[in-house]
């Protein structure tokens, strides 16, 4: 039986990056030092959407 992975992908932002994370731990750690979440999929499609928005968001104006 092939095992089926799940993933999530959390969109981070802080003033300087933008990042993706596949971990919960990670994005929770991006979180404590200070970056702000964006959304949350487990749609890599989706992610992909959602990192352009973030993108066109954070370029935008002042956070």
């Amino acid at each position: 039986m092939a095992s089926l992975e799940i993933y999530q992908f959390y969109i981070v932002y802080d003033e300087f990056t933008i990042t993706v994370c596949s971990c919960l731990d990670d994005a929770v750690e991006e979180l404590a030092l200070g970056s702000k979440l964006y959304g949350f999929t487990d749609d890599e499609n989706m992610a992909q959407k959602l990192l352009r928005e973030c993108f066109h968001f954070v370029s935008s104006g002042p956070m």
